[in-house]
């Protein structure tokens, strides 16, 4: 019979043909080896998998292992004999699991949206990465449909959302939480093996057995190519199947269908007629000109002579480049000058790149930048509603803002709260059954967010003041507007970045003083605000002394200090 083995480690696999004669030989060297080299086989943990075999009672009696398993498991990721039930038996004990730590985490009373959300992203995600990563297979909709209904009940902790889901998934720097995206991170860790196989520095001996499969047509040929994966044999490999359905998912989802077409192999390019009748283009491979981009030199395709110089081409290829210049010019340099790269710029370049790092999470951020939404709508709300324009370049400085003005998540989290509206204001509690009128009974009706926090009359004179302390600390005149104090659009191009934390500081507390006093009458007093700046000095005192940087912290909270002490000696 015929044996196979497959080393991993301090593991070993071994693939046995007519099980019933050579698994007692089999077994016999071992243990002549072992009592020769002194080393111990643990044939309590070994695992079997029968493929087109009944074994026999004797082995049976022999052996006592299960040999009744339908998988086997190695290093986490189950191992079927129906490639079928892959998904199911990966993914369906891991959510399963991540089901039952939610639970057992939605009792912990301290954790707060940001810090869930946080524990997601550290703990949940990691999972499912290792598993995106090990089994290159197609994952039905519903698991990542489940997936995403139980994060979002963990978040919310079973109450009604706040946020829409796909907002908490923008970037901070775009008004999200950084939420991962389950889907999204399955496609970019589908792709990375592309990036390897493409990569001319990345070596490995998965990499050679691929190459090997795929020899006839490399799989990079086929992904621009759909008419070119219909006819290739491999791809009906489960594996192949896959990559090649997140890459088109992907182009769908980034809209580069035309544009993708540059990444086609003029060797293979199934619309590109003189390749089948010439095989001199299969040899430019090996010198390095493989896709139409590869043709390419600062957004113009290269002479001739360029082309010579660099890859070593013969003067007897000058028809053959003719042949290529004329098809893209006719097909793809109208489309190729009219498009940003997008995402396909990410993928060229990762494949250029002599290093492998961080290659997921650079696709990540890649397909998000191209398939994501914004806080456009959010944005309008606050225009609508405060009578102002708010402009694009303003916006993004605000959604950037919350995040740059201390090291607290606590505050960090409400300040962001403020400017995505998280707060329920008498007008969304009229759905409820509720009235709208202000609860600072100002006898306004449909009180919204821009009245609650800013045009109220009741508090006109408590963000009057905010201005008129906030402008005396930095000897400035910083706009009594909400867009300014209240969401934080601030023209502080010219300061220095301690002023522009501090700053930050005050406006929160500012804004804290508020919803202290939350569905009450009264106004918050600038003794109010004041003492919420105490908490968060004193806490930003702790956090500088543990880090063991107070020079910064007094840096930063000098003109504070300096401005109050006259009034509150506790500021030391």
């Amino acid at each position: 019979g015929e044996q196979k083995l497959a080393l991993f480690a301090d593991d070993v696999l071994i693939f046995l043909t007519q099980p019933n004669q050579t698994l007692p030989r089999l077994m016999t060297a071992l243990e002549e080896y072992g009592s020769l080299s002194g080393y111990k086989i643990n044939v309590n943990k070994t695992q079997i998998l029968c493929l087109n075999f009944k074994p026999s009672i004797r082995i049976k009696n022999m052996y006592k292992w299960n040999w009744d398993s339908e998988h086997i498991k190695y290093l986490g990721v189950a191992l079927t004999k129906d490639l079928s039930k892959l998904v199911e038996a990966n993914y369906g004990p891991l959510t399963s699991k991540v089901k039952s730590d939610l639970q057992r985490w939605n009792t912990v009373p301290f954790l707060n949206l940001h810090s869930r959300v946080e524990s997601i992203r550290m703990n949940i995600l990691p999972r499912m990465l290792y598993l995106f990563q090990c089994l290159p297979i197609k994952i039905p909709q519903k698991y990542f449909d489940d997936w995403d209904r139980m994060l979002a009940k963990y978040i919310w902790q079973h109450k009604r959302a706040r946020v829409k889901y796909k907002t908490l998934q923008l970037i901070k720097e775009k008004g999200g939480l950084g939420l991962p995206c389950l889907k999204e991170y399955y496609y970019a860790a589908q792709l990375r093996p592309l990036i390897c196989l493409s990569s001319p520095t990345y070596s490995a001996g998965w990499k050679d057995i691929e190459v090997a499969i795929t020899k006839e047509v490399p799989i990079m040929a086929l992904l621009a190519d759909t008419k070119l994966q219909k006819t290739t044999p491999y791809t009906s490999d489960f594996m192949y199947d896959s990559l090649l359905n997140s890459w088109n998912e992907i182009i769908k989802k980034c809209k580069l269908g035309e544009l993708s077409n540059i990444l086609r192999w003029c060797a293979y390019d199934s619309e590109f007629v003189p390749n089948k009748y010439d095989d001199r283009f299969k040899r430019w491979i090996s010198k390095g000109l493989t896709t139409y981009h590869s043709f390419i030199h600062k957004g113009a395709f290269s002479s001739f002579e360029t082309l010579k110089t660099k890859y070593g081409l013969g003067q007897d290829d000058f028809y053959r480049y003719l042949q290529i210049r004329h098809y893209f010019h006719q097909n793809l340099k109208t489309v190729y000058e009219q498009k940003d790269l997008g995402f396909l710029q990410i993928f060229l370049t990762l494949t250029r790149s002599h290093s492998q790092n961080n290659i997921i999470s650079r696709l990540y951020k890649g397909i998000q930048q191209c398939t994501q939404g914004s806080t456009e709508d959010i944005k309008k709300r606050w225009e609508k509603e405060g009578n102002m324009v708010i402009s694009h370049d303003s916006w993004a400085n605000i959604c950037q803002f919350q995040w740059t003005i201390t090291g607290s998540n606590t505050w960090r989290e409400f300040s962001w709260k403020n400017m995505i509206r998280y707060f329920i204001t008498p007008i969304q509690k009229r759905h409820l059954g509720g009235g709208d009128a202000c609860w600072k009974l100002c006898g306004v009706s449909g009180a919204n967010h821009f009245h609650i926090f800013w045009e109220c009359q009741v508090i006109s004179n408590y963000w009057t003041q905010i201005g008129e302390h906030v402008n005396n600390v930095f000897g400035t005149k910083i706009p009594l507007k909400c867009e300014t104090l209240y969401l934080g659009d601030v023209p502080v191009t010219n300061w220095n970045n301690n002023d522009k934390k501090l700053l930050g500081m005050l406006l929160i507390a500012s804004k804290k003083a508020i919803t202290r006093k939350w569905m009450r009458v009264e106004s918050p007093t600038i003794e109010d605000w004041t003492n919420i700046i105490h908490e968060i000095y004193v806490m930003e005192k702790l956090s500088f002394s543990l880090r063991m940087q107070k020079d910064i912290f007094y840096k930063i909270w000098t003109k504070w200090t300096e401005y109050i002490k006259p009034l509150r000696s506790d500021f030391v």
